[in-house]
């Protein structure tokens, strides 16, 4: 269901689902009397696991109780929270019975935006509800803010930095005829020309989340060897793998895998795997393997480094999140959020394997044949 199509009686605002949860008849019903008289539709779950199969519809808020017969409304909001697809509802308890201090800790503290005990009044009910909706469209209105910032930043710095990179690689060539003068002027040129280009790359990842994230990413679609294009991006990768000290190989199929899809961010996504396995490779070597299955594509990057905690293996998709590692590793938290967003534009997906100590294998699977529009 998608409530932010809908009108409300009134007309003034796009219609909010809350999802009513409660194991009490009377009780729900008397919320859910309130609620729809307040203005909003009205989803209802008796259970734990009927609660957690409605969420996956995404409605505005979760109502939930804390007792439950099947499963308690603290496991059902951590388990929401754990699941990408339900990992940022706004959830909200409300409980007659658990009112104490201890309980009201328990339930943030496993992810819960609000904790309300009743008895409360309907127009309080109704308050806190439109208090808690409002915070919501204002950390959402934050978030297109800084987008629309990224893009703009992005576009306004693309062009003075792809001059300034031409002008050093042209003074670079101008100067290796001079075997004196142009020694010692490459070495502080060449580095310089490589951190442009590490701008330049950050600069167009800024550029690209902003486009992901207002949906304004139209695919340029055409036949992609995949096989061909893993091959390049692997040899393109061979010099900072060197540089880290990492044993970058590939296998690939004997024949072309084709597919569907946009060239450019074909190439980035899988860039993005290949630079994730350099940077957490840890001196190890780092493989990537191209197979075809059940009609698709199947890309597996592996390395044998640091390797990702359980608990983090879902937030690493996230924009900006980043995984502490003591300041080792630096970056914007942007490559594995872009892969995926690319994967799931080619309606694809891009999932990890991994544990703590122990590498990660990314898997990055993209349908061979599509018969829907891009």
């Amino acid at each position: 269901m998608n409530s932010s199509e809908q009108q409300d009686p009134k007309g003034t605002r796009p219609a909010i689902t809350v999802l009513n949860v409660n194991d009490d008849p009377a009780t729900l019903y008397l919320l859910s009397l309130t609620l729809r008289q307040g203005g909003y539709q009205v989803l209802e779950a008796t259970g734990g696991r009927e609660a957690l199969r409605l969420a996956q519809g995404l409605p505005d808020l979760v109502l939930l109780d804390v007792h439950m017969p099947d499963i308690d409304g603290y496991e059902v909001c951590r388990r929401l929270r754990a699941d990408e697809a339900t990992h940022d509802l706004l959830i909200a308890h409300l409980s007659s019975v658990s009112v104490r201090r201890e309980d009201r800790v328990r339930g943030l503290a496993q992810g819960a935006d609000a904790y309300w005990t009743r008895p409360l009044a309907e127009d309080e009910l109704l308050a806190n509800i439109e208090a808690l909706l409002r915070l919501q469209a204002r950390a959402r209105d934050a978030v297109r803010a800084r987008d629309r910032f990224l893009r703009v930043a992005g576009h306004e710095l693309r062009t003075p930095l792809t001059v300034l990179r031409l002008n050093l690689e042209r003074a670079v060539e101008m100067i290796q005829g001079d075997a004196e003068a142009g020694g010692a002027m490459q070495k502080r040129l060449a580095p310089a020309v490589r951190q442009l280009t590490r701008l330049q790359g950050l600069v167009e990842s800024l550029a690209d989340v902003s486009r992901l994230s207002e949906q304004e990413v139209t695919l340029l679609v055409d036949t992609v060897d995949f096989s061909q294009l893993v091959r390049e991006q692997v040899e393109r990768f061979q010099v900072p793998a060197h540089s880290a000290n990492v044993a970058l190989d590939v296998e690939l199929p004997d024949t072309p895998v084709l597919l569907f899809g946009d060239r450019r961010m074909l190439e980035q996504a899988v860039g993005h795997l290949l630079s994730n396995a350099v940077k957490f490779g840890e001196d190890r070597p780092a493989k990537a393997r191209l197979s075809t299955h059940e009609g698709h594509a199947v890309l597996a990057v592996e390395d044998q480094g640091v390797g990702i905690a359980p608990q983090d293996q879902a937030r690493i998709f996230r924009r900006f999140e980043r995984v502490p590692s003591g300041g080792r590793f630096e970056g914007l938290g942007l490559g594995l959020y872009l892969a995926r967003e690319i994967a799931a534009a080619h309606d694809g997906t891009l999932t990890v394997k991994s544990a703590l100590g122990q590498g990660a294998c990314f898997e990055l699977r993209l349908p061979l044949h599509r018969t829907q529009r891009y």
